[in-house]
């Protein structure tokens, strides 16, 4: 003969096993979701896992994230780029602050394949990421430097590595409308070897702050 006591606990392991096994759906449901959250935007080819769970959080589902202007914005940007950073944020050779803070436990986790998927995948969005609309003063003097650089300063131009519209190829990314706060705390990296690389630890030894923000407000604006 059952008891109540049997019976009510019949029920609540009734529950929980219904729960366990709505999890699933409704993982399966948000998924959906989000991927169609995004189709007013043209992407190629279905969103990959590592996107979702972690790079999603804070550079947006497409890559143009709009939340954090220290976070750089990836929609279209170089897939060359992009792998060479992943690896970089993987193996220890990335060392700036949202580097080893952020960057580094989701890269060390990514498998060769996981990163050329998620680097193809950024690469493919578009819109490409675009000037944000705020006017930073600077634009026309950052244009210069960008464009011809500072002789007496021994800074060369940018646009001899990053090309004329500021767009690059392969490993030089693509700066054109990328965030400003992004594009002079780099350059601050840059200038003190925080963030190693040899080419632009050169360039930016002799550059100094209001310069790096010039240069950053022209970018951005494009």
């Amino acid at each position: 003969m059952t008891t109540r006591s049997q019976t009510q606990e019949s029920h609540r392991a009734l529950g929980r096993g219904m729960k366990a096994a709505l999890r699933p759906m409704a993982v399966a449901a948000l998924l959906v979701a989000a991927g169609a959250a995004g189709a007013a935007k043209t992407v190629s080819g279905p969103i990959p896992y590592r996107v979702i769970s972690n790079c999603a959080i804070c550079h947006g589902m497409h890559g143009a994230s709009t939340d954090y202007n220290l976070i750089p914005r990836l929609a279209g940007q170089h897939k060359a780029y992009l792998i060479l950073q992943l690896q970089q944020f993987r193996d220890g050779h990335r060392a700036d602050q949202n580097g080893n803070i952020y960057m580094a436990p989701v890269a060390q986790g990514l498998t060769a394949g996981q990163i050329d998927q998620v680097a193809s995948y950024f690469a493919a969005q578009r819109p490409r990421f675009q000037a944000s609309g705020v006017h930073h003063a600077g634009v026309k003097a950052g244009q210069a430097i960008f464009m011809n650089g500072v002789t007496s300063e021994q800074i060369p131009a940018c646009m001899e590595c990053h090309a004329a519209n500021a767009e690059g190829v392969a490993t030089f990314p693509d700066l054109a409308g990328q965030r400003y706060r992004y594009i002079v705390q780099q350059l601050k990296y840059f200038h003190n070897g925080t963030r190693k690389n040899v080419l632009m630890n050169q360039i930016a030894k002799t550059i100094t702050v209001p310069q790096m923000k010039e240069v950053a407000a022209y970018l951005s604006s494009l």
